[in-house]
């Protein structure tokens, strides 16, 4: 229990940090059917719902062995296990959507 905890803190300081870092990240329409894939050091999150600009209508997580990254993969593999509803932080103004926040949501 502590260590889902423990993620949920670290999604919270990461998305409260994210969303003041740019003012072109935007959150983006909260993701009720999706899916998690990894592919070649990265993991895609694809749905329909996303915003309308990303490409293929999803948006990554860079696998690169940072922190953050692992962080925020472990995020969502947790709440896709659990059948949360997920928020996500892009740049609005690229089509290649890297994430930078995710937030469950209810």
């Amino acid at each position: 229990m502590k260590k889902g905890l423990g993620l949920v803190t670290i999604a919270t300081v990461i998305s409260a940090f994210s969303s003041t870092a740019s003012a072109a990240r935007v959150w983006g329409t909260t993701l009720t059917e999706w899916t998690l894939e990894l592919n070649n050091g990265v993991a895609y999150i694809t749905s329909p719902q996303f915003y309308s600009n990303c490409s293929f209508s999803r948006g990554q997580i860079n696998m690169d062995g940072t922190e953050f990254n692992k962080a925020q993969y472990a995020y969502a593999l947790s709440a896709k296990a659990r059948g949360k509803k997920l928020a996500y932080v892009i740049d609005d103004e690229e089509t290649t959507c890297v994430i930078t926040a995710l937030r469950e949501m209810d």
